[in-house]
């Protein structure tokens, strides 16, 4: 009995000193939002390539769209249970950070010296990293010189901008039948760009006590600018939109200008290039220009188990690393974070130089949205009732900072 119960003990204690890279070797990472070219590229080149050096470990990948992503990561994030390794959006911190493992001392400040300043603020939350950047996607405007009318040039106000909407823009039998600018997602008002337009006029989301600022006079100019510009192209609800086509919306020929992500525009190295202009956001009287820069970054969930925290970090920092960041931008068309992957872009492409370039000046990036995932619908339901003539914009600010404020104080962004 006696040597039965030394046995346990030995077995018990042997089982306490196992490494903690030998308890658990599997790596389980959600990615949301990439073509099936960069999902295969994590498949088939990323994960082979670090289990070459981690020969041990199964890494598996999950993947998701943004349509389903709040609800997808909120039920892992706030349950303790889900993936290792949960990619989020620009604007995620504010809203998850104090859910995500503080990761700052897993890193050296050489492993951190080349990203860009703004990405690691994107990933950092109470001044501690939550994880690492992956990649950014400048958003500007596209312009399609070659169809500009006659006199247009790219503007830089909020008028210049209705201006050259209005010379752009061409309705028969109302019906349209080019547009002088596209929103993302082939629409007319896009929310992103609805609080890109209250910075560039001046504006903030929040007050110093942290309520919404949806009643100010930046916020007022957004939204009339918004307005203005969708009568330009639609002169009432009932005109019917751009009649069906395939491919980029910048080579339809019936589109002038508008913003979009880098995949949904043509390779760079295509010819339409030779006609394509790169400008920032108009900005309102009182404002400055700015491109909005969108900076996805991969985090570490506070359910992830302290010894399993060196080969998570691991992982980060080989699928950030300046090769993995030309690899995966060639791929899906994004933007590294790592300035030391630049000098190769700009020198390829007249086009990515251009874009980066206007980054570097210009560039905003979408971050610190509170609630973000309880925000995007509110500002879409009211602002749309404001753009279709449903609602006052006086009306329509005061619903949205009272319903924000409601939501931030149920959020606890308030005190």
């Amino acid at each position: 009995m006696k040597r039965l119960f030394m046995l346990v003990c030995l077995l018990a204690f042997a089982l306490m000193v196992v490494p903690a890279s030998a308890q658990d070797q599997t790596l389980e990472i959600y990615i949301t939002g990439l073509p099936e070219s960069g999902i295969d590229w994590f498949n088939n080149e990323a994960f082979p390539a670090f289990q070459a050096t981690h020969p041990d470990v199964e890494l598996s990948i999950i993947t998701g769209g943004w349509g389903d992503f709040d609800a997808t990561v909120a039920g892992w994030i706030t349950t303790g249970e889900g993936p290792d390794i949960v990619y989020l959006g620009s604007e995620y911190a504010a809203t998850y950070g104090k859910l995500l493992k503080d990761v700052n001392g897993y890193f050296t400040e050489d492993d951190l010296a080349a990203f860009l300043p703004a990405a690691l603020e994107t990933a950092t939350w109470d001044g501690a990293l939550r994880g690492l950047p992956l990649l950014m996607s400048p958003r500007p405007i596209f312009y399609r010189t070659d169809l500009m009318a006659e006199g247009s040039a790219i503007p830089a106000t909020f008028a210049e901008a209705l201006d050259f909407v209005k010379a752009n823009s061409i309705v028969e039998d109302n019906a349209m039948v080019q547009m002088g600018f596209m929103a993302i997602g082939a629409g007319l008002f896009d929310a992103q760009e609805f609080i890109a337009y209250i910075w560039s006029a001046g504006g903030e989301l929040y007050n110093e006590d942290g309520t919404s600022a949806f009643d100010s006079a930046a916020t007022a100019e957004a939204l009339q600018y918004m307005y203005d510009r969708r009568r330009v192209m639609l002169p009432n609800e009932s005109t019917a939109p751009l009649p069906p086509f395939e491919g980029w919306p910048i080579t339809s020929e019936m589109v002038v200008s508008g913003i979009f992500p880098m995949w949904n525009m043509p390779p760079v190295d295509n010819e339409v290039w030779d006609n394509i202009a790169i400008a920032p956001y108009p900005a309102g009287e009182n404002g400055s220009q700015l491109v909005q820069v969108f900076i996805d970054w991969l985090s570490v969930p506070s359910y992830v188990p302290d010894e399993k925290l060196e080969l998570v970090t691991d992982f980060l920092k080989f699928i950030t690393s300046q090769d993995n960041a030309l690899a995966l931008s060639d791929v899906v068309g994004y933007t590294p974070v790592r300035t030391d992957a630049w000098d190769k872009i700009r020198e390829n492409s007249a086009v990515w130089d251009s874009m980066l370039g206007l980054a570097e000046e210009y560039g905003r990036a979408f971050a610190d949205i509170r609630a973000s995932a309880e925000l995007r619908p509110l500002i879409v339901e009211q602002a749309t009732l404001f753009l279709t003539d449903q609602q006052s914009l006086a009306d329509t600010q005061m619903y949205l900072k009272e319903e924000y404020d409601a939501i931030l104080e149920d959020n606890g962004y308030l005190d």
